[in-house]
């Protein structure tokens, strides 16, 4: 651990600059047998990294060394995460609450996605959320090395970032596809206007494409309605019949759900119990009796009759 410990603060503190590349190399290959040593003598077969589901959604965020995702973390959420300007200096991963109107979205600060080193417990934790921000760095003037690096190691463990129209899955294999959305980051550097531009070429209209810069972006309440948008999320609300609605505290659905997913989940017990429910809604006539497999839409007020 020490002799670990040490390799780290040599690369953390070595100038970057091409004389450099060849030291700094060698010490990637050591950290990452070191590490790869300590992993097999503390017996980490079998070790893993559960992160406890929170809000209306999780979230990941994906990316080589460097790409802004500590960054992002901090500028949004109450998170505070190890920011700092060498590769690697993120090893677990870090929650951070985002908030976006009456709902909390979870966003996961994760170890980079690197062929010279990836925690194995990565894929999994990207393998259970509900969506992804791939973020990659439009500055970068190895931009696209840096997109197929990442793309082909998240193939090997089986997992690809798509987005919405591809989300189908593909006969019987046992690959995860995970809606995302790529953010095109560290915009306040005049060489990501081309970066953006290849991303552009290179994703959409398949994936979208977000330009962000966490430095100079005063607002970044766009990312709420980005993650909003590709979870399809809707918000319903519960009305006690003679109570005024608390419109604070929405439940969260998707797109397609009806009343009888709403009552599964206030209550299981409700799904059999139910005799009618009324709405309240923007699209609605106030009060209206709706049936069982009526679909709900965004900011529906419904009552349910037992």
């Amino acid at each position: 651990q020490a002799k670990l410990a040490g390799l780290e603060k040599m690369l953390s503190t070595i100038p970057k600059h091409k004389g450099t590349e060849k030291m700094q190399a060698d010490l990637k290959r050591k950290i990452a047998r070191l590490k790869e040593g300590l992993e097999k003598k503390s017996g980490a077969k079998g070790f893993s990294v559960s992160v406890d589901r929170s809000g209306a959604a999780q979230v990941a965020l994906i990316g080589a060394t460097n790409s802004g995702k500590s960054t992002l973390v901090e500028m949004t959420t109450n998170a505070k995460t190890e920011v700092a300007d060498y590769p690697f200096s993120t090893r677990t991963v870090v929650p951070g609450m985002l908030l976006f109107e009456n709902l909390q979205f979870q966003l996961l600060d994760l170890p980079p996605v690197s062929s010279e080193y990836m925690e194995p417990w990565v894929s999994d934790i990207i393998r259970n959320v509900d969506c992804a921000f791939w973020l990659i760095d439009a500055s970068s003037q190895n931009i696209a090395d840096q997109v197929e690096e990442v793309r082909n190691l998240l193939l090997q463990k089986k997992i690809e970032l798509v987005g919405q129209a591809a989300l189908v899955s593909k006969g019987h294999d046992s690959v995860r596809r995970i809606r995302s959305l790529v953010l095109g980051t560290k915009m306040d550097n005049p060489a990501a206007k081309s970066g953006l531009q290849y991303l552009q070429e290179c994703f959409e209209p398949d994936i979208q494409v977000l330009p962000v810069s966490a430095l100079a972006d005063d607002d970044l309440s766009g990312l709420g309605q980005a993650i909003f948008e590709l979870n399809r999320i809707i918000r319903v609300f519960a009305k006690t019949p003679g109570k005024k609605t608390d419109m604070s505290k929405p439940y969260t659905l998707h797109q397609g759900d009806c009343l009888l997913d709403f009552a599964r989940v206030i209550h299981k017990d409700f799904i059999k119990n139910l005799r009618y429910a009324k709405v309240w809604g923007s699209d609605k006539f106030d009060g209206q009796r709706i049936q069982r497999d009526q679909e709900l839409t965004d900011g529906d007020v419904i009552e349910l009759h037992m």
